[in-house]
């Protein structure tokens, strides 16, 4: 067993004196200090009793234990913060786990309560405690399979204390009936970063590398290995998509400003054709128009115009650099759709020559990869043989 150490001090006037007693009783001192008039002791603490007996002119007081003692007396002078603190802890993981709210994401009221019922079976329920996902797709599967002629797809996501299931009726439909079917697949290749599906048997996973014309959504909705109904794969399937861009910047520039000279005409327009009554009078200007009078096809309008001269600029090698940049991105922007967007760049290589600096710049893209490609289900019959 560990020995106990503390420390003692004592009132002592005289402090040879003091020690010369001291070396009668023998004890195991291993640390003594003497500060105004106080002597401090570093012992056993069984050798207290011993100074207690036979210097009883001085009197001594444990002020301090060391080692895990001290710890333990911390602990028991704070033993109320730490039973809080534990608690504290144990309610916080407790609450973190439990389940306040279940949302049940569908139209039909039907299927809203076959879920309901069939989660509270599985002990998914308010105040109960969170599932894992490994259990949570078990759970799922087991529904799916129980239900294969009302349930066509479903999804757990859990967000914080809230659980929000999502799930999709199925729609038994006769397959012979000649109405369009079609997949999704890829017009270009990339890493699928963003799958939003409204229809449709999804082949593929976020980061799986697709190549150009790849099925990414299947238009043949299957179950257990058969075709239980065909339909038009819809939605929107995103993928990274990367494109480089040579860009070459000259230092010199010519850029147009205002003088801050005016002078005023009038304009005649007919049939988008203008005609200026007055001769110009600046060589170089910038021009607006206010209405005075329309007549059936005929606007007149007076123009002001403001003179502009030509001045020569020189780009630093940074500003051409953020031009180069700019204009690389410009060059890709013009090919991207309405849904696409840049994402990141990276200059590849620089070169500076006399008089212009030539980039390569390396482009990443989230770009809507995706189209609806018909099949007739003739074909589609013909492949199952």
């Amino acid at each position: 067993m560990n020995k106990k150490i503390i420390w003692v001090k004592s009132k002592c006037n005289d402090y040879y004196k003091f020690i010369k007693k001291l070396q009668y009783l023998n004890l195991s001192i291993m640390d003594i200090k003497y500060i105004n008039k106080i002597v401090y002791l570093k012992i056993e603490e069984k050798d207290l009793e011993k100074l207690e007996k036979y210097l009883v002119s001085y009197k001594f007081k444990k002020i301090k234990d060391l080692g895990i003692y001290n710890l333990i007396d911390k602990l028991k002078l704070n033993k109320i913060f730490l039973i809080c603190l534990i608690f504290g802890i144990i309610l916080f993981i407790i609450c973190s786990n439990l389940v306040v709210k279940i949302n049940i994401i569908h139209e039909n009221k039907e299927i809203r309560e076959i879920i309901a019922d069939e989660l509270n079976e599985y002990g998914i329920k308010v105040l109960s405690l969170k599932k894992s996902y490994k259990e949570l797709d078990k759970i799922r599967q087991e529904i799916l399979d129980k239900y294969p002629d009302k349930l066509d797809w479903m999804e757990f996501d859990v967000d914080g204390m809230i659980v929000n299931v999502r799930v999709e009726e199925r729609i038994i439909t006769d397959t012979t009936k000649k109405d369009k079917v079609c997949d999704l697949v890829a017009t270009k290749s990339g890493i699928i970063n963003d799958i939003l599906v409204s229809e449709g048997d999804i082949l593929v996973n976020i980061n799986d590398y697709v190549r150009e014309g790849d099925t990414l959504v299947s238009g043949i909705i299957t179950y257990n290995e058969e075709n239980k109904r065909y339909t038009c794969a819809n939605g929107r399937v995103f993928a990274t998509v990367w494109y480089t861009a040579n860009v070459s910047i000259p230092f010199e520039y010519s850029e147009y400003i205002e003088t801050g000279e005016k002078k005023y005409n009038f304009v005649w327009e007919n049939a988008g054709n203008k005609k200026r009554i007055l001769k110009d009078r600046f060589t170089s200007y910038n021009s607006s128009y206010k209405n005075l009078l329309s007549i059936f096809d005929f606007e007149f309008y007076v123009e002001t115009q403001k003179e502009t001269k030509k001045i020569i600029k020189t780009y630093t090698e940074e500003e051409a650099l953020e031009e180069g940049i700019k204009k690389a991105i410009e060059s890709i922007e013009v090919k991207l759709g309405e849904f696409d967007e840049i994402i990141d760049q990276k200059v590849l290589k620089k070169t500076v020559n006399d008089s212009t600096m030539d980039i390569e710049v390396f482009i990443i893209v989230k770009e809507l990869i995706s189209t609806q490609k018909e099949i007739t289900i003739e074909n589609i019959e013909e492949g199952i043989e």
